[in-house]
């Protein structure tokens, strides 16, 4: 079920990184966005209390237009130089980490559910939670979505001729701008949805950002830089190992297996398991 969640922190970041050759550190920061902008209109202590599934449509729209003003208004003046840009991303999210500590506190939130209830499970003998259904489906939703829109769609295989070569993209006519912005607002989009089902079904707090990032860089270095296919087979990896790890050795080890096979794939393939050669202009 959290796989499918991963796969959209790592879809995002690797299309940022396709089409711009943007390393977006503030990635995470989006997800907390996500997840604290769904808090502030759903809280029961908040003058809005919205219900769950209206928080969550705001979010979402929240954070991808939030990702879009950063394209906007500050990565698209100095995406050309590759230290600036990681620097202002950085300093990017820790602005919005301190913005959200003064808004809520540092301590952990509790997000209410999209949905309530669980299920039981005999053939397996386990009980699931209803929103973890509900991420599993709306996360899968949302990348056969995009693979439609980028398969099959004039604008969304612009973004894919671009992440392929900017240089070539441009003679066929490709606006570069217009892609970049599409690309950065889809990634935010995905962004929010992981953040209110991250914060729902591990906890929301101002550090929440850190092991979404992380998981994001794992993710990307092992699907391949750039590869869509790759970030989905590559999440659920992770995610079978994060279980596997924590049901053998125990919590404490959970990100342990992950790291070796980080490890591994640098060694033996280090484009990633489907990632390509980079085209140089």
């Amino acid at each position: 079920m959290i796989s499918a969640v991963y796969a959209l922190i790592a879809i995002g970041f690797t299309m940022i990184f396709g089409v711009g050759g943007v390393l977006n550190l503030a990635h995470g920061a989006l997800i907390m966005l996500g997840a604290f902008t769904y808090l502030a209109f759903t809280s029961t202590a908040g003058a809005l209390s919205l219900p769950p599934i209206v928080g969550f449509l705001i979010a979402v729209v929240v954070t991808a237009a939030a990702s879009y003003a950063l394209y906007a208004g500050l990565v698209k003046y100095i995406e050309d130089n590759i230290v600036i840009t990681f620097l202002a991303t950085v300093v990017v999210a820790l602005l919005l980490t301190e913005l959200i500590i003064i808004q809520f506190g540092s301590a952990p939130s509790q997000l209410i559910p999209v949905v309530s209830g669980t299920i039981y499970l005999d053939a397996v003998g386990t009980r699931l939670r209803y929103v973890q259904l509900l991420a599993f489906g709306v996360s899968w939703i949302a990348i056969g979505s995009l693979w439609y829109y980028v398969t099959k769609t004039d604008e969304g295989r612009s973004i894919l001729a671009t992440s392929m070569s900017t240089r070539g993209a441009e003679l066929t006519g490709v606006n570069l701008q217009k892609v970049k912005s599409r690309t950065w607002l889809i990634a935010g989009a995905f962004a929010g949805i992981a953040g209110v089902f991250i914060g729902t079904l591990q906890s929301t707090s101002p550090q929440m950002w850190l092991s979404p990032l992380a998981l994001a860089f794992i993710i990307v270095v092992i699907g391949g830089i750039g590869s869509i296919k790759g970030s989905v087979i590559a999440a659920y990896l992770i995610g079978y190992l994060e279980t596997a790890s924590v049901e053998i050795l125990g919590p404490s080890f959970q990100g342990v297996l992950s790291l070796v096979v980080l490890v591994a794939i640098l060694l033996m393939r280090p484009n990633g398991l489907f990632g390509r050669e980079l085209v140089h202009e």
